[in-house]
Order: C-alpha cells, then sequence, then structure tokens
C-alpha cells in the first residue's frame, strides 16, 4: 500500500515522502523512500526524541490507498538506508494498525472474527474433540466436545471460541496439509469497533486466567453495514511464554468446566473492576514468567491490588467512661518526678485516649483474605509468614530463603491468588473448600 507521510518534526525534514506499507504474518512496517544520496534522515529520525514512540507522535500521514487509524501505532523496530533496484528507503516497524475499507456488498454485518496467537491453539482445542475417520481414509471430521454451549454473552456480543481449517490445494503436491487456525468468532448489537475490540480483549484475558497462558487476538475483523475494519497486532511481545496449562477450574465447586464459567456473570463482574482485575491477571500470567524471587512479589502484590479500606471501630463504653479516664490520669500523673510536666502529660492524654478508644487493627492485607473466603493456612502457610518472606524479598534477602522453601510458599500464594481472582469475578461463594491441589 502507498503512503504519503511527513515528519512531524521539520527540523529532520519538511519533504513529504512516500512510502509502502507492508504487512506479513510475522511483523508490519513502512519503507519510507528518499533517493537523495545525501540525505541522512534516518540518522535525524533514530536521534531524535520520539524515535521510539507513537508512529502519530512522530509523522502526519497526508495521504492513504486505504483509510488507516494510527492512534495505538508504536515504533519498535528501524533499519537505517537500504537500496533496491528502484528506491533509497529506510524501514520502520510498527505494531498496531486498524485498516478501514468500504463494504461493498454489505457482507456479514454485525459479525467478526478475532484471530489467536499459538497460546489461543491450545485453548480452541479444548473445545473440540480428535479428529476422525476410522471408517473412509479420504474423509476427516472433527466435532465440537459434546455439552458444551453454542455460544457464549458478553454482554452485547455473543462469541464462541472455534477453529478455522486451511488447506493447501497446490495441484503438484503429493499431499494435502490442514492448518488449524485458532478464532474466536462473535457477533454484536449497537456496539462500535473500539467497545467490540475492548471487549475481545477481556475475553481473551478471561480465558488467559482460565488456562493459565497467555491468550492475545494478533488480528481481528468487525463488520458493520458500511465498513470492515481489520485490526493487527504485531507487537513482538505476542509470545508464546508458558506452554503448559494451569487451569482455575479445580478451586471452584459448581463451575468446575470452562463451558459452566462462560455461562456465568463473569463478564458483568469483570468490566465492573475492568482495571483492578486487569492488574491482578497480568501479575498472575506474569508471575508464570520470571524466577522465583519475581514470582512471589508479583502474586503477593495480587493481595494488596484488591485490598480495601478498613472499617475502623471503636470499643463500646459505659457512661462511666470519662470518669475511670480521669481517675487513671490522676493515677499515672501521681507518679510524675516533676509535677510541673503535669501539664505537658494532659495534653498528650488526650491523644491516648482517642488511640485506647480503637479496636486493634488487623492486618488489613489478611482481612483482604478473609473478606473473599480465603485462609491461607489451608494451603500450608501462616500469612504472617508469607508477609514476612515479602518483606525479605523487598528489601533484598534473597539468600535467607531457601529455592525449596520459596517454591513452596509460591505454590500457596498462586492458590491464594487464583481464589482471590476468583472471588472478584463473583466465584466467593463457589470457592471449593476441598481444594488441597499443592501442585500449582
Amino acid at each position: 500500500m502507498n503512503v504519503k507521510l511527513k515528519f512531524k518534526d521539520e527540523k529532520i525534514t519538511s519533504k513529504i515522502l512516500l512510502a509502502h506499507f507492508f504487512i506479513n504474518d510475522k511483523e508490519m512496517y513502512f519503507q519510507i523512500i528518499d533517493n537523495d544520496p545525501d540525505s541522512d534522515i534516518d540518522v535525524y529520525f533514530a536521534n531524535s526524541k520520539n524515535s521510539f514512540g507513537l508512529f502519530k507522535d512522530n509523522f502526519e500521514v497526508i495521504e492513504t490507498e486505504i483509510s488507516l487509524d494510527l492512534d495505538e501505532c508504536k515504533i519498535y523496530k528501524f533499519i537505517t538506508f537500504q537500496e533496491n533496484s528502484h528506491d533509497r528507503f529506510f524501514t520502520v516497524f510498527v505494531n498496531k494498525v486498524t485498516l478501514k475499507y468500504p463494504n461493498k456488498y454489505n457482507a456479514c454485518p454485525n459479525e467478526g472474527e478475532a484471530y489467536l496467537n499459538k497460546n489461543g491453539l491450545k485453548i480452541v482445542n479444548s473445545f473440540y474433540s480428535f479428529f476422525s475417520n476410522l471408517k473412509d481414509k479420504n474423509i476427516f471430521k472433527i466435532s465440537r466436545m459434546n455439552g458444551l454451549s453454542t455460544s457464549y454473552k458478553a454482554k452485547q456480543i455473543s462469541f464462541i471460541p472455534e477453529l478455522e481449517f486451511i488447506g493447501n490445494d497446490s495441484k503438484t503436491s503429493e499431499e494435502f496439509k490442514v492448518k488449524k487456525v485458532p478464532i474466536i468468532k462473535y457477533n454484536y448489537e449497537d456496539l462500535c469497533f473500539e467497545k467490540v475490540k475492548n471487549t475481545l480483549h477481556i475475553i481473551c484475558k478471561f480465558l488467559s486466567f482460565c488456562f493459565g497462558i497467555r491468550v492475545v487476538f494478533e488480528t481481528m475483523i468487525y463488520r458493520n453495514a458500511d465498513h470492515i475494519f481489520v485490526y493487527r497486532d504485531k507487537s513482538p511481545n505476542n509470545k508464546t511464554f508458558v506452554s503448559e496449562f494451569l487451569d482455575v477450574f479445580p478451586h471452584l465447586e459448581k463451575n468446575f468446566d470452562i463451558d459452566k464459567i462462560l455461562n456465568t456473570n463473569w463478564f458483568i463482574k469483570y468490566i465492573e473492576k475492568e482495571k483492578t482485575i486487569n492488574r491482578a491477571i497480568d501479575n498472575y500470567l506474569h508471575s508464570r514468567e520470571v524466577d522465583l524471587s519475581a514470582s512471589f512479589l508479583l502474586l503477593f502484590n495480587i493481595i494488596e491490588i484488591f485490598n480495601g479500606k478498613q472499617k475502623i471501630e471503636k470499643f463500646d463504653f459505659n457512661e462511666s467512661k470519662n470518669e475511670k479516664f480521669n481517675e487513671a490520669f490522676e493515677i499515672i500523673a501521681s507518679s510524675l518526678v516533676d509535677a510541673k510536666d503535669k501539664e505537658l502529660l494532659e495534653d498528650k492524654w488526650v491523644g491516648l485516649i482517642n488511640k485506647i478508644e480503637i479496636k486493634p487493627l488487623k492486618s488489613p492485607l489478611e482481612k483482604t483474605l478473609i473478606r473473599n473466603n480465603i485462609n491461607s493456612n489451608d494451603f500450608g502457610y501462616d500469612f504472617a509468614t508469607l508477609k514476612s518472606t515479602r518483606d525479605k524479598l523487598t528489601h533484598g534477602s534473597v539468600n535467607t530463603i531457601s529455592e525449596n522453601e520459596l517454591r513452596k510458599q509460591i505454590n500457596c500464594i498462586r492458590i491464594i491468588a487464583s481464589r482471590l481472582i476468583l472471588a472478584n469475578l463473583g466465584f466467593r461463594d463457589d470457592l471449593n473448600p476441598l481444594y488441597d491441589n499443592f501442585s500449582l
């Protein structure tokens, strides 16, 4: 695709430049052409303040063949001038772009697909049975697992994880290969592109939490009556970090599989605390991608993320309270060596009374667990021990805890974190009291 653009910083150049925009399975990039053999604009750009920031902060798009939305687009890689048989160009690699086409034939309005990364295949596979061609070797088929719903609701969106099949039909090939592609197919009611995209992000985040592997969509197609939007995310961190499932279903009594949990009101609970739950799930997933110390701290921080303000409670005294406090003051004041200090003691006494009236506060973090029906002792360690470990790791005393002991405590804190996230997604009363899996 041809694009005309110019630098916003005219100190680099004020020229309008022609660029070619390329998209492939792995990356997206602009080849920006400047055939002046003496031009050093690539060096000037590389040394500029925003060179690895948002694309729109560096460039103004003057003209495109197809409408481009570059609002989320960031520059993450850069290659200086190269030459081919026609042009001299430098290359800017970008991550997120939305292309907008006219829907000329009104194709499938209010429908779309989100194409998932490799981890998505592991999740979508769990919705299907095995390939079977036992009777006829020339036919293969695959069907969804029995008992699964035909679609799930996320407010104004109905969605279903599915497999899309791509086959090679080369006449010269001796083999016919079929590739499975994991997608989320959806339809929507009265939602703009951005709201659908955000809902799909939440669905992917929730699926990631349920299975313990990071799932994102790299391509999303959205159709309305007038346009087709194609969103591409080629961020280099869309990786398969951890291959093993670590599902949360054993924590639940009633909603103990993916079909049951997706048929609850999880989405409503999620959007009520969207920022908080996003942070907690990101910590939970990230804890499986780092070393032991960082893993423990990320998981412990989930308790802090959900920590609420604690209500101050006071003791109830009868009507003789003031009289008894005055008597107590006189008794203590009588023990002063210098009687002149009585006035100073009296000033301090008022503040002391206010403190005495307040009931002792439990640890706010421990109270967060109690409020969410979680007792750390059930999973191997009391809360004081876990907090002590957090304090040691925070202050750099890593060597005071053996690796084996730290692993055991991480197992405990991961169970706590999983259950805390579930409780805040509406599953507090469904947490399984008999859960005893210490192999997480």
